[in-house]
């Protein structure tokens, strides 16, 4: 079975939490989290990636974006500008 591979943006988020859990341990997901903060995450399953980064920053946004499947957007602050560097983003790594 090929993998799905997911990337949640604000992984720290209380939602975000909700879907991590759920996400975790699935042999067919491959999940990226995407934080400013990695020590917020607590504990997590070895095959999670993790990168740290700012989804404002579009070079860090977009080496997460790369090979994802799925992305998941768990953000506040300033959605509406959030939204469109991730539309952007999105558009230059689709695949």
């Amino acid at each position: 079975m090929k993998s799905t591979h997911v990337l949640i943006l604000g992984a720290s988020g209380a939602i975000a939490r909700h879907v991590i859990a759920m996400l975790q341990g699935k042999d067919n997901i491959k999940l990226t989290l995407f934080v400013r903060d990695a020590s917020t995450l607590g504990n997590l399953q070895p095959a999670t990636k993790v990168i740290t980064g700012d989804v404002l920053n579009p070079a860090q946004l977009n080496a997460a974006m790369q090979g994802q499947d799925i992305v998941y957007a768990n953000l506040a602050g300033a959605v509406d500008k959030m939204a469109t560097r991730i539309v952007a983003s999105m558009q230059e790594n689709q695949r």
